[in-house]
């Protein structure tokens, strides 16, 4: 385990064809760069993927803004988690959040430690710090 991860857990054979399972109410966004984010957008992303390896939906889905809360309510989030989980093995892990901006949108990256190999945890967030864009992902997808 990594000086960077953040929850205890092992280390996975690499997959290296997956498909990515990628949930939003919105496409992926154009024109990315890398900037710092709102401490609170850091803090809502974590919360929402805590929230989801704990298995409370309900509350994962909070902050979402209110297209992204009628395309993804709690069930169809657990079910998108079991899927991506039938993919890439049990969750063990995650990193510290890297964040980048996309067009108007703050995009905040957690990078996965999966039981099958290393995943991707990405949340966009629109100027009001609601959540417009979730997904679950292989690494390495790009922003745009």
């Amino acid at each position: 385990m990594s000086a960077n991860d953040i929850a205890p857990g092992g280390k996975g054979r690499l997959v290296r064809a997956v498909a990515t399972v990628a949930l939003a109410a919105s496409a992926l966004l154009p024109a990315a760069g890398h900037a710092p984010a709102a401490p609170q957008d850091d803090a809502i992303a974590l919360r929402t993927l805590n929230d989801i390896v704990k298995g409370d939906y309900t509350a994962a889905t909070a902050h979402f803004d209110a297209t992204v809360r009628r395309q993804l309510p709690p069930d169809a989030l657990k079910q998108a988690w079991s899927n991506y989980q039938e993919q890439f093995g049990r969750y063990t892990s995650h990193q510290r959040p890297e964040d980048a901006k996309a067009g108007g949108f703050t995009v905040v990256s957690v990078p996965l430690r999966m039981e099958r190999g290393p995943g991707e945890f990405r949340v966009s967030f629109d100027n009001g710090g609601a959540v417009s864009g979730l997904f679950f992902l292989r690494p390495g997808v790009p922003l745009s």
